[in-house]
């Protein structure tokens, strides 16, 4: 397509405001709305989208809860009759249905872009929020005019963008984004009977599994109902591995052998903005727990040259210090330890 196409965007929420500011910033004319006015009128002021005329959209995406993603695109059917159409929802084949059920089914593009922050709404919202993540379309019966107008979202947003049939999406997102929420969130919720003396002991491994148990309940309840099957089959699979573990005759056998097959699977993750995985190893260092101590070693590794890849912070209740540890390209290590060492840090292992 010669140039970007008028679009429009339903929802002013997190996903469709950053949506609004990272097209406006490429130059593409956006309007935004939001059912709520307060929404409306805050994501229009961060520069979201402006308006234009309801017969000169070419493309409306809709970025609503996915409880009522269904429902809009029935509205949105009606509303621009000739305008390619894509939502954002997390669960690809319900909305492929509704969508052929609404008659627009050549025109309907599913979009499912991997991005997101632990803040909500458009106060959240940033323009860059989905460079360098996957950006998943579901073609189903679209033309190619509607295909080509999404890819062309994907390409102006910087997004990695990845192609697959709505079920296999479905499927796969259970099993690497769905089914770990509940997971995660059966394993803190596990913490129940134990004191507040007891889970102070948790290391960084508890806090690790359990970091996304935090996340708000609403969004996942209209996930898991739309993503039902896929879920069910994943957790089935999960609840299997650790039944087998807890029924094992040896269950360090059986540990082990869970150990090992987790290990396998776990390499196959990709890297830190979906490139390929890469192996770093740690530089612990101990650093007190005071006001700008962190950033001084930040400061110190990159003095040298050094890109921290990763970093994890281990802390426990009325310790003075913390154990900080950098995960670094393997060559830069003796590098890195000998000039941490002459700053006045203590390394504790690398």
């Amino acid at each position: 397509m010669s140039r970007p196409p008028v679009t429009h965007i339903v929802g002013a929420g997190l996903i469709g405001a950053s949506l609004g500011i990272g097209l406006t910033a490429e130059g593409w004319r956006v309007s935004i709305e939001d059912a709520d006015p307060e929404a409306d009128l805050l994501a229009k002021r961060i520069g979201a989208g402006t308006h234009v005329r309801q017969e000169e959209v070419e493309l409306v995406i809709i970025a609503t809860p996915p409880a009522v993603a269904a429902r809009i695109l029935g509205e949105v059917a009606e509303r621009f009759p000739l305008a390619a159409v894509t939502d954002v929802a997390s669960v690809k084949a319900p909305l492929l249905e509704a969508a052929r059920a609404a008659g627009i089914a050549s025109r309907y593009v599913g979009s499912h872009p991997m991005a997101g922050r632990e803040t909500s709404g458009a106060l959240g919202a940033q323009g860059d929020l989905f460079r360098a993540r996957p950006w998943v379309m579901c073609p189903g019966d679209a033309a190619p005019v509607a295909k080509d107008a999404v890819r062309a979202v994907a390409y102006a947003l910087q997004s990695d963008l990845v192609e697959m049939e709505a079920a296999a999406h479905d499927l796969a997102v259970a099993r690497v984004s769905h089914a770990p929420q509940a997971a995660a969130s059966a394993v803190a919720a596990a913490l129940g009977p134990l004191r507040a003396d007891d889970v102070a002991l948790a290391g960084q491994g508890l806090r690790d599994v359990t970091r996304i148990a935090g996340s708000m309940p609403a969004m996942w309840a209209d996930i898991a109902r739309l993503n039902r099957p896929a879920i069910q089959e994943t957790i089935s699979h999960i609840v299997d591995e650790l039944v087998a573990v807890r029924d094992a005759e040896d269950i360090g056998a059986a540990m082990t052998a869970l150990i090992d097959k987790g290990r396998a699977e776990v390499a196959r993750i990709p890297g830190k903005h979906g490139g390929a995985k890469r192996e770093w190893e740690a530089v612990t260092v101990i650093v007190p727990d005071e006001p700008g101590h962190l950033v001084r070693l930040l400061s110190d590794a990159a003095g040298v040259g050094v890109n921290v890849e990763d970093i994890s912070i281990e802390h426990s209740p009325r310790q003075p210090v913390g154990l900080t540890t950098l995960w670094v390209l393997p060559q830069r290590v003796s590098e890195l330890v000998e000039a941490l060492e002459e700053g006045g840090w203590m390394v504790a292992g690398a």
